[in-house]
């Protein structure tokens, strides 16, 4: 029966929207009072990934505090009540459950990493929340469909496999990959190898790397014995960076390639000099590009709170915050769940101002451009 209803709130609420009109009655959704809309968020909080977690909260809360201290949405302001898992999907599972039941959200946001995000979609879909701009590029949140699951960027097949063929163009052709050790890594080796076999690149070594650092000189090892000419790093945040300091201290050199899930500033820091040469995939507009009219508006925002240097990871939160406030204006003056995703679905190409999103009912995952920039003496990127 819900089954049936859904189906007719689907075929209808496009039609609603367009003429403003509110499903569902007087009747606001779970998460949505008259002054508040609250959002839920499992991140880390603690542990090695959390640097880069805070970027990504901070860049969405420089757009949802302007957006609140200019009214909120029809005078609601948007309040993120975010929970630590600490990158423990069992944890992320139970703090899902818990912003679901006890805090009563209106949706879920931002949830950080793989393995946490896959253990939370099951809980958001049995119980109908949406789940909105995880920040991780899984292909497992893209390529299956999920009425709830929302994606605005490209995933990491897509980040991969423009490394192997870059590496293939310029007469690479021994690479390495240094994978983390859970499914995230996983997934993205097998993509590196089904790129490689179709790319003429030949994989040398492959090893894992844990999360905490343990059995990181096993890895070293078994990888700096082939030499490879290039080893792309399958992993996010700190365990990136404790690979290829460890690398390097062991007196060897390679050309390094890093996912988007990276931040410039924690590479710089910890690597200083070293970190030149790095390349790393990104898939969100360039915090310091000034042609872009996001990345103009990010900056007046950052500097706006004493934010001086940018990073990626901080413009994809901004650009994940801007998205989840058009569909929150388009889910009606009185939003529920059901009415914030038919709100999502209706962007079939809306511009968040340089950065293009295009969804629909059948279609809840856009993005596709991959960049791969290189760092440079001064600690920025250049193409």
């Amino acid at each position: 029966m819900r089954t049936y209803f859904r189906k007719l709130f689907h075929l209808f609420t496009p039609l609603f929207l367009c003429f403003g009109v509110q499903v569902a009655g007087a009747q606001t959704g779970p998460g949505v009072t008259d002054t508040e809309i609250l959002i839920g968020q499992s991140c880390q909080l603690s542990g090695p990934l959390a640097a880069l977690s805070s970027e990504v909260r901070q860049g969405a809360s420089l757009y949802f505090d302007h957006i609140n201290a200019n009214g909120g949405i029809r005078g609601r302001k948007i309040k993120v009540i975010a929970l630590d898992d600490a990158y423990d999907p069992k944890k992320a599972a139970e703090n899902t459950r818990t912003l679901i039941d006890q805090e009563k959200v209106l949706a879920l946001f931002q949830y950080a990493g793989t393995p946490p995000a896959l253990a939370a979609v099951p809980v958001a879909e049995e119980t109908g929340v949406p789940f909105i701009t995880p920040f991780t590029g899984s292909d497992a949140l893209r390529k299956k469909f999920s009425p709830y699951v929302f994606n605005i960027k490209a995933g990491y097949s897509a980040e991969l496999e423009t490394m192997v063929k870059q590496l293939a163009t310029i007469g690479v052709t021994k690479v390495a990959v240094a994978y983390l050790n859970n499914p995230f890594g996983t997934d993205g080796l097998a993509t590196v190898e089904k790129a490689a076999a179709a790319s003429g690149v030949t994989l040398v070594a492959q090893a894992p790397v844990e999360v905490d650092r343990s059995k990181i000189d096993l890895a070293v090892e078994k990888i700096s014995k082939v030499s490879p000419q290039a080893i792309i790093v399958v992993s996010a945040g700190k365990p990136s960076i404790d690979f290829v300091d460890a690398y390097l201290k062991a007196g060897h050199r390679s050309t390094f390639y890093m996912l988007s899930v990276i931040s410039n500033s924690q590479l710089v820091a910890a690597l200083g000099e070293r970190a030149r040469g790095i390349v790393v995939s990104q898939v969100v507009p360039s915090p310091w590009n000034q042609g872009i009219p996001v990345s103009r508006e990010f900056q007046a925002l950052a500097r706006k709170q004493g934010i001086q240097e940018f990073t990626f990871s901080h413009m994809e939160g901004f650009v994940s915050a801007k998205f989840l406030v058009e569909g929150l204006k388009r889910a009606g003056n009185k939003p529920t769940r059901e009415s914030l995703v038919r709100g999502l679905e209706t962007m079939a190409k809306v511009d968040l101002g340089g950065y293009i999103v295009e969804l629909s009912p059948t279609q809840h995952s856009s993005g596709r451009s991959v960049d791969l920039l290189i760092l440079g003496r001064d600690g920025k990127f250049t193409r």
